[in-house]
């Protein structure tokens, strides 16, 4: 039971399952025509994760994963799905943000993810990544902040004052 865990395991089985509902999973789809029979299907063509903003609806995401989708899938934490638009991005920066389409009463039970700040944030100190990169349920890993201010290159433009971890990100696909 949760009570024979050491104080710091208690504090992250809590912290993952605080944070899961606000975590979703985001499926690409693509029309693909069939060779043989010339019929157009939907395909998912990758997946990764995301999380919901706030109760409007809005799920921010890597833009990588929904470059060149025709269609969004968002899977939310009761294993719903709906479509979403993509509503903002900026590929220099690798984020998307999408509206999920959903009727009003869908939207208020949606729990946004609770946002911190990164300040007071001190090398060494701990980090977790939670996700729903494959639809198959969360994850969670766990890491340290290895570096602060750092400038990663993203091809013709540079991310500037990025945190840099050591905590395992699966990328999804």
């Amino acid at each position: 039971a949760i009570q024979q865990l050491l104080a710091h395991e208690r504090a992250t089985v809590h912290l993952f399952g605080a944070a899961c509902p606000s975590v979703v999973n985001i499926t690409h789809m693509r029309a693909m025509q069939n060779f043989y029979t010339l019929d157009i299907h939907r395909m998912a063509v990758g997946q990764g994760s995301g999380f919901i903003w706030d109760k409007a609806g809005h799920v921010v995401t890597n833009y990588h994963v929904i470059k060149g989708a025709a269609e969004v899938k968002v899977t939310l934490f009761d294993h719903s799905s709906c479509t979403a638009r993509v509503v903002g991005s900026d590929p220099a920066k690798d984020i998307a943000v999408l509206k999920l389409a959903l009727p009003r009463s869908r939207l208020d039970p949606l729990q946004p993810v609770t946002l911190g700040s990164s300040d007071a944030l001190k090398v060494g100190q701990s980090v977790y990544a939670l996700g729903n990169p494959f639809g198959l349920d969360h994850t969670l890993t766990q890491g340290i902040v290895s570096g602060l201010g750092r400038e990663l290159s993203s091809g013709l433009s540079a991310i500037k004052g990025v945190i840099q971890t050591d905590c395992a990100i699966n990328p999804g696909v």
